[in-house]
């Protein structure tokens, strides 16, 4: 019998894009909360746990862009 889904994936060392990382740590740093990040064709969405932490992270917004060179937009989401 073949190997279970989760043998293969472990196997394949999975890793995030750097820009993710980017995100992840400039977030920690500003806002003290790790988020959920997500790619889609254009844009990073960041997901964060309150309104409070999105509202501040706003006005940062166009320093990280600029630390992932502008490729993409970034969405803020509340979950």
């Amino acid at each position: 019998m073949g190997d279970s889904i989760s043998d293969i994936l472990g196997k394949r060392g999975l890793s995030e894009p750097p820009e993710i990382k980017i995100i992840k740590d400039f977030v920690l740093n500003e806002v003290g909360l790790v988020p959920k990040v997500s790619v889609t064709d254009n844009a990073f969405i960041v997901a964060l746990p309150s309104a409070a932490a999105a509202g501040t992270l706003r006005f940062k917004v166009f320093q990280l862009q600029r630390r992932l060179g502008g490729q993409r937009k970034i969405i803020l989401r509340i979950i």
